[in-house]
């Protein structure tokens, strides 16, 4: 028989750890997985501000830029430099004009180079014609971006072009001579002249095909994502392109969960909200948006910063939770086996003392308050009153009487119910508490009245704390009725005179009362 009692102690011991262990766990995760949700949608508004900071800025930027190749098109001196098809090439002061004048147009317009190119792919005009090696005479015919432009479409994108180290973005736009193809002006602006773009956290940008072409951390740059258009081309056009074959993957992944419980307890929504970035083992928002032009992609990547503060407080928080929870067992334990050895030994008693006890709380209670509202009831309320009094009159100071009277309270108990009643006069005593003071009373003496006494108060200062509760009833309204109800009452003031009773003073009250009610309700009148 003992050891079966053993055996029964140990299989619920076992049982409570395991249900304290399960409940200290819930609520661990519940306290900080709102947490963890508040900072992971703090991160992600944050990044979507700077993504769209990053768009604006880039569209603001190539606004212009885009239609500089189309204006210098419709030049003159830039179609002379180019000759028809058949003709001898353009003379050498031509050229030089054509030149000087793309020079001057570079610096003018704020981009990087300015080139010409006849139909066949071979710069006859640069800005940068005094480089060594001089572009003049280079044919690009191959490079995609300068086939697309030599077939008359309007071209933009990014390319590391065919001068080494020198990548930017391209805009082009054909020559037309009398309906005829007659070359192409193109333009470049390169990619330092827009570093402001990526210039907060890790925010990076994307061409066309997935290869980051600008990163605020230059390591990133020339990698790939792994959703991009990078794997559909072939090695020629990448050469063409990007100057080279070889690409990195972006160091970005779905954030999963650790071995062990180091973060067991993060919602599987959570999870798949944040990425792993950099493999800095730390999870990340990233929000993306396409800019309007160039096929360009920007990212933003915030941490979310709350992480490991909230895994070390999910961890505190469990072995909290379980001790707690284990403490409670062990104390309601102990008062269940306290509580059946008195009960055995003194159940009558205590339950005879008890009972006592509890009903004479209850009277003395509903003696002294009322049970809706917990204003004093009018017996109560007026035994204060003689007390108050006589201490008034010892001390030869000024006492002064309110009666407020809430305006139309039948109507309000025919239309929305007496349930909205009861919560009128609740609110009423509310407003009134919350701007008396300490010493002053509040009795309800009628279903709806209700007398304020105010010791130490002349009738201007009665006058004045009645005025505010009036007009703190009226901003107050109750949501749970449709629509929802706002109520006014009506005050009546006097203060306390020698040889006056409690009774003389509510009877001046009441016919002040009755006066502001005559005077239109909603006011405050003295007697």
């Amino acid at each position: 028989m003992r050891i079966r009692h053993w055996l029964y102690a140990a299989c619920v011991s076992v049982g409570v750890l395991v249900a304290c262990w399960v409940a200290a766990d819930r609520t661990a995760t519940s306290l900080v997985g709102d947490k963890l949700s508040q900072s992971v949608d703090a991160g992600q508004t944050v990044a979507d501000r700077v993504a769209d900071g990053m768009v604006h800025a880039i569209n603001t930027d190539l606004s212009m830029v885009r239609a500089i190749p189309s204006t210098l098109a419709e030049v003159d001196l830039l179609r002379d430099v180019l000759p028809a098809a058949g003709a001898r090439p353009a003379s050498a002061d031509i050229v030089a004009r054509a030149n000087e004048f793309l020079r001057g147009a570079q610096g003018y317009f704020g981009v990087d180079r300015v080139w010409v190119l006849d139909p066949n792919g071979v710069c006859v005009a640069a800005s940068n014609y005094r480089d060594a090696p001089s572009p003049i005479g280079q044919s690009v015919a191959g490079v995609p971006y300068v086939t697309h432009a030599l077939l008359g479409d309007r071209f933009e994108g990014y390319a590391s072009g065919w001068e080494q180290q020198a990548p930017g973005l391209y805009f082009s736009a054909p020559i037309y001579r009398d309906g005829s193809l007659i070359g192409v002006v193109m333009t470049k602006i390169g990619l330092t002249r827009l570093r402001h773009w990526v210039g907060s956290g890790e925010s990076f940008i994307t061409d066309g095909n997935g290869v980051v072409i600008m990163a605020n951390d230059p390591r990133f740059e020339n990698r790939f994502m792994l959703d991009g258009k990078l794997g559909s081309l072939s090695d020629v056009e990448r050469l063409a392109l990007y100057q080279r074959n070889d690409f990195a993957r972006m160091p970005i992944s779905q954030f999963k969960r650790a071995p062990g419980r180091s973060n067991a307890w993060v919602p599987q929504e959570l999870l798949d909200r944040m990425s792993e970035f950099n493999d800095q083992h730390k999870p990340f928002v990233i929000s993306s948006r396409p800019s309007s032009s160039n096929d360009l992609v920007v990212y933003a990547v915030e941490n979310v910063e709350a992480w490991d503060a909230l895994t070390r407080q999910h961890a505190k928080d469990l072995a909290l939770c379980l001790l707690l929870y284990l403490g409670g067992v062990v104390i309601v334990a102990l008062a269940g086996w306290t509580y059946w050895r008195e009960r055995v030994q003194h159940r009558e008693m205590r339950q005879s003392n008890e009972e006592l006890r509890a009903a004479n709380n209850q009277l003395a209670f509903e003696a002294s308050y009322d049970e809706l509202t917990g204003s004093l009831t009018r017996r109560y309320f007026f035994h204060r009153f003689e007390q108050l009094l006589e201490a008034a009159q010892r001390k030869n100071e000024p006492m002064s009487l309110i009666v407020a009277d809430l305006d139309h309270f039948k109507t309000i108990n025919d239309t929305y119910g007496h349930a909205i009643g009861d919560q009128v006069l609740c609110r009423f005593v509310l407003v009134c508490s919350s701007t008396l003071r300490g010493d002053d009373l509040i009795g309800r003496i009628g279903g709806e009245e209700f007398a304020i006494l105010l010791p130490g108060a002349s009738e201007r200062d009665a006058l004045r704390v009645a005025d505010r509760i009036r007009e703190r009833c009226k901003r107050e309204s109750l949501e749970g009725s449709e629509p929802p109800l706002r109520f006014s009452a009506s005050f009546g003031i006097t203060e306390w005179q020698e040889t006056d009773s409690p009774m003389n003073m509510v009877e001046r009250a009441d016919m002040a009362l009755y006066r502001a009610k005559r005077a239109g309700r909603d006011r405050c009148w003295v007697f």
